[in-house]
């Protein structure tokens, strides 16, 4: 029996060791889209339906938003409500979008779903600019206009595509650290270590002389121009949409692939467990329709109406925040999880 148990954990924590690390994004089906006045209302929402379809099926490729004109419905149908909304003296449309209506579309049409769980990206910039310090791009700290910059840009893509693409925070801790690291020492080793990612990005900006830059590693370019801030926006913006893509592509779900799961949940010992579950239970997109099987014992148990694998499952599972994985056998269409408060 001592062997079985051992044989079963290395299992579970094989499985659980594959999946990737992300997070749960939690405004996934509402779009806030810039506008300039109430006369371009329209031509907002439309623009809001194509980014909500982008973020939802992890895909930028226009053919999916035609895909689901074509099928006869219009981008209405799937609007709950909209407003006008003042966020840093800057006007957006606020869109919200029916959660419901929305996956049962993708369903209908075999389009491809990420659901609430999105990876996070980690993107570590070394800047050399040849009169300075050398340096890594924070997100508390602004040292060049392209900072600004890169920034501005990881943070808009983010909102829109629905990812988590960040940056390191340092404290004086961590800058007095790098600062002392030699030559024989990688500090991209250290502040990689205290994030947890699923995709780590490392680009070096080097300043080679008058208007000539040079950009390695996981990006590279070389810009021999006045307008180097301009240039290095242009091609990071192609750069960071080839990675959205690639990144999301890893979390999607085939609304194809359909079966069913059964899912016991133990730790609900009230009412209130019981319903703040069952909202949250919703926010896992791979799991449709839930049909309770029994109810006793502080343990709710579910047969499960699925979307994709096992493994994708797990995956949202493990980054919503409130529910452990127990167990979960390879080949089993068997979850064990405990709710968390």
């Amino acid at each position: 029996m001592h062997n079985n148990l051992i044989k079963h954990l290395t299992v579970v924590l094989i499985i659980f060791s594959n999946l990737s690390f992300g997070k749960e994004f939690n405004e996934l089906f509402t779009i806030y889209e810039p506008i300039e006045n109430t006369s371009k209302i329209e031509q907002s929402i439309n623009l809001s339906f194509n980014n909500m379809i982008y973020r939802l099926s992890g895909d930028d490729s226009p053919s999916n938003i035609w895909k689901i004109i074509n099928s006869g419905t219009s981008r209405k149908d799937l609007i709950i409500s909209y407003s006008v909304k003042n966020i840093d003296d800057l006007s957006y449309l606020q869109v919200k979008f029916n959660q419901d209506m929305l996956v049962s579309k993708f369903k209908e049409l075999s389009i491809p779903i990420v659901g609430y769980s999105r990876p996070v990206v980690l993107f570590l910039f070394e800047v050399d600019s040849g009169s300075d310090q050398p340096y890594f791009v924070s997100s508390n700290k602004e040292i060049h206009d392209m900072d600004k910059v890169l920034k501005k840009l990881l943070n808009s893509l983010s909102k829109e595509r629905g990812i988590f693409l960040e940056l390191p925070i340092f404290d004086l801790e961590d800058t007095k650290k790098i600062s002392s690291f030699n030559i024989l020492a990688d500090p991209k080793t250290y502040i990689a270590s205290k994030y947890d990612y699923h995709k780590l990005v490392n680009i070096k900006i080097s300043n080679l002389g008058l208007n000539d830059w040079l950009i390695s590693g996981d990006m590279n370019a070389n810009f021999k121009s006045s307008n180097f801030v301009v240039d290095l926006e242009e091609k990071f913006r192609t750069f960071l949409s080839r990675l959205i893509d690639e990144s999301l592509a890893e979390f999607q779900v085939q609304t194809s692939n359909e079966s069913f799961a059964y899912i016991s949940i133990k730790g609900i010992n009230t009412h209130e467990d019981y319903l703040e579950l069952n909202k949250k239970m919703k926010m896992i997109l791979s799991i449709p329709n839930l049909e309770i099987i029994s109810f006793s014992d502080n343990t709710i148990s579910y047969k499960a109406s699925t979307y994709g694998s096992i493994d994708s499952i797990l995956k949202e599972i493990e980054s919503n925040g409130f529910l452990d994985i127990l167990a979960s056998e390879e080949g089993s269409n068997s979850i064990n999880l405990y709710y968390k408060k």
